[in-house]
């Protein structure tokens, strides 16, 4: 068992019993002479880290120890056992009882541990097999893209699957990334970053899918201290993730404002509103949750994992940061707000930070 030998789990409960005997005896020195909840608390506890072996045992060490609290001081009849020993017989159930319950929660807990440990590497596993056999077609795709030979009706084509290949890498990456998360092993390189430029970066990958629908992708970066304490590549990913995100679920022809400000100065804000689909209400608190899109009706119609909203959160928190979504329900849009602690040490004239 994970909780340690067996001479320190039955020594435990030996050790807790005889603390709970002493504790008992001062208390019925102030006139406390019935049974107190500290057998039963050291039981619990018992069973809780030891499992049922000791649990057991503590049981019935509070048994022996209740029974000569209680009939210390009396002289042995049959009218002191019938006062004392039915007494003895409910504590003695209700502590197998109570102690049987916490070990199989325990065990419950350990193995949900156990099969959470076992999904986490299953996923790294078949995320790692999924993506090795897709970046030759990338560079395939590339290739033929390149090729001045390729007849002008195949290169529609051609654009097409590299584009849906590289769809698909993405979303092996988050779940890569996921996983990372889930197991702690999402390390960040802090340095001082204005987050303008990952932003900028951001905005520039993304806005080729903007235009093809027609999508009027506005930036206004107005955050007079826009310099923080982050990694920049993982920055760069949260705001992908919500750029993609909002030109995702924004109909043809619709508008993404793209803005930052200090709100107070100490912080940076980020904010990416859009026209689309927007939020039920009642979705607002799970929009967050990995492998939630909002409802089983935009994940029929968008498609997608529901992992990148998940990622940006764990990306954001890990910054000492914050991220929320507002919208006035389904139709109306939702607007995406990063919060990051700014840090106010001003850019020195030669651009560095001073």
């Amino acid at each position: 068992m994970r909780s340690g030998n067996v001479l320190l789990r039955y020594g435990m409960a030996v050790l807790a019993v005889g603390a709970a005997t002493v504790l008992t005896h001062l208390l019925i020195r102030f006139g406390d002479a019935g049974l107190t909840p500290l057998f039963f608390a050291a039981v619990l506890l018992c069973a809780w880290y030891g499992g049922i072996g000791p649990g057991l045992l503590a049981t019935f060490l509070s048994g022996a120890a209740t029974s000569y609290l209680l009939m210390r001081g009396h002289r042995f009849s049959l009218a002191a056992v019938e006062d004392h020993v039915p007494r003895l017989l409910v504590f003695l159930v209700v502590s197998i009882l109570a102690g049987a319950l916490h070990a199989a929660t325990r065990r419950a807990r350990l193995a949900a541990e156990s099969a959470s440990r076992a999904k986490t590497q299953f996923l790294a596993m078949v995320s790692h097999e999924l993506r090795t056999p897709l970046s030759p077609v990338v560079m395939a795709a590339d290739m033929l893209e390149s090729d001045p030979n390729l007849p002008a009706a195949l290169r529609p084509d051609v654009q097409t699957i590299r584009r849906y290949v590289q769809t698909e890498i993405r979303l092996i990456d988050d779940l890569v990334d996921l996983t990372r998360i889930n197991a702690g092993k999402m390390s960040l390189q802090y340095e001082p970053v204005d987050v303008h430029e990952p932003l900028r970066s951001a905005v520039a990958v993304c806005q080729v899918d903007a235009q093809e629908k027609q999508q009027q992708l506005s930036v206004h970066l107005e955050a007079g201290h826009p310099v923080v304490m982050g990694d920049a590549m993982r920055l760069q990913q949260v705001f992908w993730n919500l750029l993609r995100n909002a030109i995702k679920f924004t109909p043809q022809g619709g508008r993404i404002d793209v803005s930052t400000a200090n709100v107070p100065t100490n912080f940076v804000q980020i904010t990416v509103a859009d026209t689309g689909v927007g939020v039920d209400s009642q979705k607002l608190s799970l929009i967050f949750e990995a492998f939630e899109q909002g409802g089983a009706e935009i994940q029929e119609r968008f498609g997608g994992l529901g992992l990148g909203l998940a990622i940006c959160r764990a990306l954001v928190q890990a910054h000492h940061g914050s991220i929320t979504v507002k919208s006035a329900g389904a139709g109306a849009g939702a607007a995406f707000t990063v919060q990051l602690p700014a840090n106010l040490q001003r850019l020195a004239g030669d651009g560095s930070i001073s």
